[in-house]
């Protein structure tokens, strides 16, 4: 090798001095590089060169040359090394025109098959040149256009011989790039020459792009160049004349291949706790994306995508936790531009409120009285008519205060010091939207609600006073003052709606910061304004203070005189909040907790706390967002705050050692009234709430056992409904988990195990299970000591499962937590198991299988019982006389945790063996059970319960017939001796353990509510006091409470017996006893109450269920979230047969408060009527669900309220408006007469503009409705809008999955059916291969010409719109109108429904991605269902105990003609007969070659290409969620399967025997594209091998790579 690069060299020296080449010469070598010429100065190839050589200096060098070439080559018996150092050397002697043409034309020779030297017979080896390519493109100069054209032409002659080894992606790319970027530097008026150069170096890049021959594959793809381009070709980048049409072409190859990666419209809303992971990233954002930047710009641009802005937007309307803003926040940059997304959400959400305020006033209409009536003392404020806007202010001052410079703010920890929303950058934003702009005028007008909003924040320390921002300006330039006094409308103040607390925000602002502002005596000449508004309006802001020093501050005393205040004097202490700082916040504390110093206050009956005053929350409502905070943090920090207990001004009496039962009702409606900036003092309660729970192992100081009994109160009866919402929620068992096995104290063990109940009832989301999986937890099971609490964990795990899906869920997750919940096996009935989700039930199943025993666990036997009482003397004190023998024994004997499971069932059969209880042995059964750990309490109940329901089982010999007996005994140990738990009663019975005796548990569960006449009047009872369902209301509950007590009083120790006969001398003696502000039997048996409607479901009791629906439904307004346990049940019961009776529904839906749920009119009245007829639920019935779901959903309606008697929603059961929206969806949906397939048959009729039933015509589209195919009525329908298409994806997603099956019978039959779809493509003449040859520019315009369904161009194929074949062929020409519709079919919804171009297949896209985007990765698994069946040529079949008779005929009905599901075949000469609906005879289908009738078979799959688009339509968008699920085996496996189906189209349509389809283009670029993000794994890869060796030769070479 050395010795042949040594001869070169000498060889290229003599050239360059005795023979130099005239670069000008083209006849002299050159010649042989040009473009071929016309045909009749076309010149013999072997001509050309003779001329070349007969020069003798050049034939000589170039025989030299070639004798060493194969020299060397003989030599090393390869040709590689030899070719590379060849072309080296000819890269290094560029510079040197005789020496590089010399190499060229040897190396031209060496490839070419006409080389009249015999070296192209001596390649036997396949030639590795990427390497020499890549150097050579990066030297070459364009200017040089003999050297360019000269080496490119060798380059192309290289790419074409069949020994040339396949040049990989990346450096082919690279070649590509580096020849785009030489070209794009020519002169703009580039001569003929430098167009040539131009001109072949796009036909290099084409070769590089299409196959050399059938048996090779493609070096690159036009993926592979398009995801590169954009590197090199950057947006703004000025691209060269003679590239354009190249880059035209790419960039409409991108275009065409986002439409189908970004759904027709992809504006779906955020659901706050109701979303999925997938949800919170944006599409832009996600990396398989990238390539789509510019499209997705221009989606965003018309709102056809979302954004972060948008995101934050409906997560700031929909009352989101700040969690979840932080959360969106950490996947910003790190740089201010993040932040500034958070920034104009809440600017936006602020002219949202602003113009829903405005649509609802009237501040054009001045007020009708006076305008400046006197000032008097007592000012009477001017108040508008209603103000349930106040609601709407009051949420978006809790986010600014959360979100705007406030020291509580969180994104300080995520963002550097000055990345955040500052209070003079929103005043600014502020100012900008009432400011007309060269663009348009203001987006609002002038409203004092804007400096109202401004002035929650002024008073934050951070913003007024500790950086003196505030102070600074009002000493200078007061820049942000004169935009503050920008803002007031002074007009507004006088309108028919004018409200002082907001109008006169500017006064109090300036009372506020007076201090701060310079020459006050010179204000009004630098304000001009302030000369008007202010002498007036400042006198009734003095006299307002002045007002509330007298009235309220120096009254105090007065335990009245700030309870149940009407509205003026609410509003005059809200503005006394808004002028001082503090001073408020103060006064209410001292009122609640009274000094007790001088006078002393009064305490409670009970003596635990002092008696101050109570606040209403109305009051609490109006005042400033600081006040609130400050009132909060003096009640924390002087009642819970300390490990003392409560902090009192002065020296109580040593028994005030709780905090008022009122104090608590003011924590929980400041709480709910600020729910996002008062999260950080939240999660400070509860992680002191953790701390207390961790030392319940241990002996706890009372004060501990006060604190916990006190908040945990809180958060069982008040706080369990706003925190079902949060990230608290799934949590919140971590706060009680050793609480609930270590606490002593009764009473407090018995409030945690509610509290664990009411936790475990409102979850809702897969964070509960990963929370309960946590690697973290310190003890091996969750309820190792309670088997009901682990059931009843069970039961939420399946309702959570059922109602999410198990997709989000981790793998393998479900069954780990199942089997730490319980230190036995549970074991359930097949009644029950029948509706858990497949997950739960397959663990339950497997566990079965392996052997585990079906016995019940510790379970005490009849022999045990009876050997304890005959052969023992222990239990003598309990059957003789009292008094004769002592105790001791018994006691000595229990002292052992190992006998206590027995001594209740000994104590049963003694009660049994007398027929009664005897009052006499209940003191030392009462010593005895003292000795049982709280936490055992409940599994010895259920042991009793086992013993009992087994003496009376008829499957025990020895079984008595007592049923009578043991209901009275259980009900006098529950209610007359308290000496168990109802609740432990009532859960035993129902376990749903197959070895209990179930019927007859459910038998005494209906004795000992239905029939108990002890509860029936605890309820009477409850009910005569008044209680109000809204507890923020409810200003007396504590009193009211207390009458019920009295009355009804509850016990812990077992004392019941001891007091009711007047022992005061109790031994042993009772607990400490604790203040009972909330807790009470009937309150913490609606959990009970719901897990036993679960059961009379479940065994299908339907009339025993109605009628404990009637009788306990008036307990369930206090339920805590009674809309979800409706929803939930309505959900997971669907498919009982018991919900199939309206009964049942009306009972179920009667629970709810119709005064505080927004049902629809005509459900209402359906429910609540027993003879209304069910007519009204037809087809605008369900479009009204979706259209109310839409607005609900939608962040510019700002969700005000439609009836001011529903409550604010800060205290609704949910306050997001979305969340509550598909709430109340579902309910309106499952509880309506309408069968499912009638629902999903108007549900689609909505979706897809058209009438249920009427034969669709999706071709031709229909100007007048702006619908493609809405049906025989196309003028009365509306093509419904983007937002209630996705709020019906969204209701369909979380509707049983029985709806969804539905659904995609649907989405099958839509693929298969739609004429639109059925409608193939052929190419245009110009597209063919002889034509993209004829030159580079005119190749890539070709390619462009041919036919597609939303290309630019259209399909130019010859289509016959009546009948088509297998194979695409077809008679006929398609029409203009359907040219049109075929355009549009990808387009963007919303552009298509302004321009009157809306079709089927575009609206059913969009619905279908909106049902897939709300569901869970469960769905996933139903997409590839259908791939598999369109590839194996099967269709769906239609979900079970369908009502339909003739499920063919689908719900969508497109056009029977097309539906490939029919059974028939089409023989030969059968068309005949058939007819059009119109009656006109059909033609035969011909072959078009022939004109012949063309037998047509069978065929169920997809035949055309444009149905093959549409599936990768159906797809695209999906390939990020497709990457991380496991689906058959491999998460390649839905690629192999989509290319199979690929094959399968492609075999059977005629056209694509040759390339030439740009429907096919599409779709292959498509495989590229989700090839590039499947991880590639061995098994894909030969699958994928083995379809390729099936396909047509060209689609083999264009798709090779994908191995």
């Amino acid at each position: 090798m050395q010795a042949f690069t040594t001869q070169l060299d000498a060889v290229l020296n003599e050239t360059d001095v005795k023979a130099p080449v005239v670069a000008g010469d083209k006849d002299n070598f050159f010649c042989i590089f040009q473009a071929p010429a016309p045909k009749k100065r076309r010149l013999n190839p072997t001509t050309t060169w003779a001329k070349y050589l007969a020069d003798s200096e050049n034939s000589k060098c170039l025989s030299v040359l070639a004798a060493e070439f194969l020299k060397v080559c003989k030599s090393m018996d390869s040709v590689n090394e030899p070719l590379a150092t060849l072309f080296q050397i000819y890269q290094n002697s560029l510079q040197s025109p005789p020496r590089s043409a010399l190499l060229l034309a040897l190396l031209y020779n060496i490839f070419h098959p006409n080389s009249t030297l015999p070296l192209y017979d001596r390649i036997k080896s396949p030639i590795s040149l990427s390497k020499s390519f890549i150097q050579l493109t990066q030297y070459l100069d364009v200017s040089n256009q003999f050297q360019w054209t000269g080496t490119m032409a060798l380059i192309l002659r290289c790419l074409q011989q069949p020994d040339c080894e396949t040049i990989p992606s990346e450096t082919s790319v690279a070649i590509m790039m580096s020849i785009l970027k030489k070209i794009n530097i020519l002169p703009l008026n580039c001569n003929h020459d430098q167009r040539e150069c131009a001109s072949k170096g796009l036909e290099v890049i084409q070769a590089f792009l299409e196959i050399p021959s059938a048996a090779k594959t493609a070096h690159a793809t036009y993926y592979d160049l398009l995801r590169e381009i954009s590197q090199v070709f950057p947006p703004g980048v000025v691209i060269h004349w003679t590239l354009e049409r190249f880059m035209d072409h790419l960039q409409e190859r991108r275009q065409n291949l986002a439409f189908l990666v970004m759904p027709p419209d992809a504006s779906w809303p955020l659901i706050s706790q109701i979303n999925r992971q997938h949800e919170f990233t944006n599409l832009t954002q996600r990396p398989s994306h990238l390539l789509f930047a510019p499209d997705y710009a221009k989606g965003i641009k018309d709102g056809q995508m979302t954004t972060y802005v948008s995101l934050f937007g409906d997560l700031l309307y929909q009352r989101a936790p700040s969690d979840e803003i932080f959360f969106m926040i950490r996947q910003l940059p790190h740089n201010p531009a993040g932040v500034s997304a958070l920034r104009e959400s809440l600017v936006i959400k602020t002219r949202d409120v602003v113009r829903c305020i405005q649509r609802h006033s009237r501040f054009h209409e001045p007020r009708q009285t006076d305008m400046h009536p006197p000032v008097t003392a007592n000012p009477d404020m001017v108040i508008p008519d209603s103000i349930d806007f106040m609601e709407l202010l009051i949420e978006l001052s809790d986010q600014l205060y959360a979100f705007v410079g406030s020291e509580l703010s969180q994104i300080s920890n995520i963002y550097p010091t000055g990345y955040s929303v500052l209070y003079e950058d929103l005043i600014v934003d502020y100012h900008a939207l009432i400011t007309p702009s060269d663009k348009g005028p203001a987006e609002l007008e002038k409203d004092n609600t804007l400096i109202y909003l401004l002035l929650q924040l002024i008073h934050i320390e951070k913003v007024g006073g500790k950086d003196k921002l505030l102070a600074q300006d009002y000493a200078g330039d007061e820049h942000l003052f004169r935009l503050l006094i920008a803002l007031y409308n002074e007009d507004q103040v006088n309108s028919r709606d004018g409200f002082y607390l907001r109008d006169l925000a500017l006064q109090c602002a300036i009372s506020h910061q007076q201090i701060y502002i310079r020459d006050r005596s010179m204000m009004k000449l630098r304000h001009p304004k302030l000369a008007v508004i202010w002498p007036y309006y400042s006198q009734i802001c003095y006299n307002v203070q002045s007002y509330f020093l007298t009235k309220y501050k120096n009254n105090l005393q007065d335990l009245t005189c700030l309870t149940n205040l009407p509205t003026q004097e609410n509003v005059k202490v809200a503005m006394e909040s808004q002028i001082r700082q503090h001073i408020v916040a103060g006064t209410l504390f001292i009122y609640l907790v009274p000094n007790y110093q001088g006078k002393e206050p009064e305490l409670d009956a009970s003596g635990m706390f002092l008696k101050g005053g109570t606040l209403s929350h109305k009051l609490l409502d109006m005042l400033n967002i600081d006040t609130k905070h400050r009132l909060l943090g003096l009640i924390y920090k002087m009642m819970l705050d300390g490990e003392q207990g409560p902090r009192f001004h002065g020296d109580p009496p040593p028994q005030v050692k709780f905090v008022s039962p009122y104090v608590i009702d003011v924590v929980y409606k400041l709480l709910s009234s600020t729910p996002c900036s008062v999260e950080p003092v939240i999660k400070v309660l509860f992680d002191k709430l953790r701390r207390y729970d961790r030392k319940s192992i241990q002996d706890v100081p009372m004060e501990t056992t006060r604190w916990q009994f006190t908040v945990l109160q809180l958060l069982n009866f008040r706080l369990i409904r706003p925190l079902k919402f949060t990230a608290t929620c799934a949590h919140l068992l971590h706060y009680m988990k050793f609480a609930l096995s270590g606490s002593k104290h009764r009473a407090l063990h018995n409030l945690v195990e509610a509290c664990n109940h009411s936790a475990l009832s409102i979850q809702t989301s897969h964070k509960f299970l990963r929370s309960l999986v946590d690697n973290k937890r310190e003890r091996p099971f969750w309820f190792e000591d309670s088997e009901a609490l682990a059931r009843r964990a069970v039961m939420t795990i399946a309702r959570v499962v059922k109602l999410r899906g198990q997709g989000d869920a981790p793998q393998g997750i479900i069954a780990e937590i199942l089997q730490i919940l319980h230190k036995h096996p549970i074991i359930w009935t097949e009644e029950i198991m029948a509706f858990f989700p497949e997950p739960v039930r397959d663990f339950y199943r497997n566990q079965e299988q392996s052997g585990v025993a079906n016995g019940i666990p510790g379970a005490v036997t009849e022999g045990e019982v009876s050997t304890l009482l005959e052969g023992t003397s222990i239990h003598n004190v309990l059957l003789v006389p009292k008094g004769t023998e002592p105790n001791t024994y018994i006691l000595s004997h229990y002292s052992d945790m190992a006998n206590h499971p027995f001594f209740l069932c000994v104590f049963w059969e003694i009660i049994i063996i007398h027929q009664q209880i005897s009052e006499t042995m209940l003191e030392d059964v009462r010593a005895v059970m003292l000795q049982f750990p709280p936490s055992h309490m409940s599994t010895y109940t259920q042991q009793l319960i086992d013993y009992a329901l087994w003496k009376l089982d008829p499957k025990n010999p020895s079984a008595t017939d007592a049923f009578d007996l043991v209901v009275r005994v259980f009900d006098d140990l529950v209610w007359k001796y308290q000496l168990l738990s109802i609740e432990h009663v009532l859960q035993a019975l129902m376990t749903g353990h197959p070895a209990r005796s179930g019927d007859l548990g459910l038998k005494i569960i209906i004795q000992m509510t239905i029939h108990s006449s002890e509860l029936s009047s605890r309820i009477a009872h409850w009910n005569s006091l008044g209680f109000n369902p809204r507890a923020w209301e409810e200003d007396a509950y504590y009193e009211k409470l207390q009458n019920y007590l009295a009355r009804y009083p509850e016990y812990f120790s077992f004392e019941a017996h001891e007091v009711r006969t007047g022992n005061t001398n109790i031994v042993p003696p009772v607990e400490t006893p604790l203040l009972v502000s909330y807790n009470n039997v009937l309150i913490r048996l609606v959990n009970i109450f719901d897990m036993i409607i679960g059961r009379f479901i479940e065994y299908q009791m339907t009339d025993t269920l109605i009628t404990f629906l009637d009788q306990f439904g008036s307990m369930y307004l206090y339920h805590s979230t009674p809309m979800g346990f409706v929803r939930d049940t309505l959900l997971y019961y669907y498919e009982s047969p018991t919900l199939r009776d309206p009964r049942v529904i009306k009972a179920l839906v009667k629970l709810l408060d119709f005064k505080q749920v927004d049902l629809s009119p005509v459900l209402a009245d359906y429910i609540q009527d027993a003879n209304r007829s069910e007519e009204p639920f037809d087809e605008h019935y369900v479009h009204e669900i979706c259209r109310k779901l839409a607005v609900s959903m939608d962040p510019k309606e700002c969700g005000m309220k439609t009836d001011s008697s529903l409550p604010e929603r800060q205290y609704r059961e949910i306050s997001n408006p979305a969340a509550q929206g598909l709430y109340v969806a579902v309910i309106e949906a499952l509880s309506a007469p309408i069968p499912r397939e009638r629902f999903m048959e108007q549900l689609l009729s909505l979706v897809l503009a058209k009438r249920p039933g009427s034969v669709a015509s999706a071709a031709t589209p229909s100007a007048s409705s702006g619908a493609g195919s809405s049906g025989g009525n196309s003028t009365s329908r509306v093509v419904p809008e983007a937002r209630v298409i996705h709020a019906a994806g969204l209701l369909l997603s979380a509707l049983p999955k029985e709806f969804m099956d539905q659904f995609f019978v649907e989405v099958d039959s839509f693929t298969r059916t739609d004429e639109t779809l059925l409608q193939a493509s052929t190419p245009s003449e110009k597209s063919t291969a002889a034509s993209r040859l004829a030159s580079a520019s005119a190749a890539y315009s070709g390619a462009k010409g041919t036919g597609a369904p939303g290309g630019s161009g259209g399909m130019k194929a010859e289509i016959n719109g009546r009948h088509h074949d297998a194979s695409g062929s077809s008679t006929g020409k398609r029409t203009t109108a359907q040219d049109m519709l075929l355009s549009s079919l990808f387009s963007s919804y919303t552009f298509n429904r302004h321009n009157y171009r809306s079709n089927l297949p575009n609206s059913f896209l969009t619905f279908f991605h909106a049902v897939v985007h709300y569901s869970s990765a469960d769905i996933l698994l139903r997409v590839m269902k259908c791939l598999e069946n369109w590839r194996q040529g099967t269709c769906l079949p239609p979900p079970e105990g369908s009502s339909l008779l003739n499920y063919n005929n689908k719900l969508i009905r497109i056009n029977s003609r097309y539906d490939s599901l029919r059974d028939e075949e089409i023989e030969e000469g059968d068309h005949g007969d058939e007819g059009d609906e119109t009656g006109a005879t059909a033609a035969p289908v011909t072959d078009p070659n022939t004109n012949m009738p063309k037998k047509m078979v069978k065929n169920r799959s997809i035949r055309t290409d444009t149905q093959l688009l549409f599936i990768c339509a159906l797809i695209g968008p999906l390939t990020h969620r497709f990457e991380k699920v496991q689906i058959g085996g491999t998460t390649g496996h839905f690629f192999v399967v989509l290319v199979e189906l690929f094959t399968m189209v492609t075999d059977m349509i005629e056209v694509a025997a040759a390339p030439g389809l740009c429907t096919l283009e599409r779709v292959i670029d498509f495989i590229h594209h989700v090839r590039a993000h499947i991880p590639k794994d061995p098994d894909t890869s030969a699958r994928l091998a083995l379809l390729l060796k099936g396909m047509r030769p060209w689609l083999q070479g264009r798709l090779g790579s994908i191995v």
